[in-house]
């Protein structure tokens, strides 16, 4: 049987793991029903059980994330956020429809930070929006002559059988 794979689990609960594999290991339990206990690999354990010998508790404490520390500082997410529920329109464009480049450029001006336009979708997604297509009607689009449409010649259409052409979405 294979163990699970766990990491879709979040720094801090792998860290949580980790530690109480080290109680375990401070009772010598086997590294394989430690394994079988947090479903994970047996090499991991092994990994785990090595960096614990080396420092202890220490050694399964989580480094931390890798890489720098982002120019996005939660404060200037925050900004962004605000600028981004203001819409468009309030910075400037024409139309009230977001694309990748204008909230770069938004970004640019509200949080003093610079993304390409993958890393700016990222963020917007991080940050609970999620893309919207917009909805398309006619300017000179009468709500009244469409109710009259659907309630008198709709019906008459559907009777005409399957090779009668119906514009759906109306």
């Amino acid at each position: 049987m294979k163990n699970k794979h766990i990491s879709s689990l979040s720094c801090k609960e792998r860290e949580k793991i980790r530690l109480k594999a080290a109680k375990l290991f401070k009772k010598n339990k086997p590294q394989a029903e430690v394994a079988r206990k947090f479903k994970v690999t047996p090499a991991a354990v092994n990994y785990w059980h090595k960096a614990w010998e080396k420092q202890d508790i220490k050694g399964l404490k989580s480094k931390g994330h890798p890489g720098f520390e982002s120019k996005l500082t939660d404060e200037k997410r925050i900004l962004f956020k605000k600028a981004v529920l203001k819409g468009p329109l309030a910075y400037g464009y024409q139309t009230n429809l977001w694309t990748l480049s204008r909230l770069a450029s938004v970004m640019k001006k509200v949080a003093k930070v610079k993304f390409s336009g993958v890393w700016t979708w990222n963020i917007i997604r991080s940050l609970g929006f999620t893309c919207q297509k917009p909805q398309v009607k006619a300017k000179q689009q009468d709500k009244q002559k469409i109710k009259e449409w659907k309630e008198k010649r709709l019906p008459d259409l559907k009777k005409m059988g399957d090779k009668t052409w119906i514009l759906s979405g109306l």
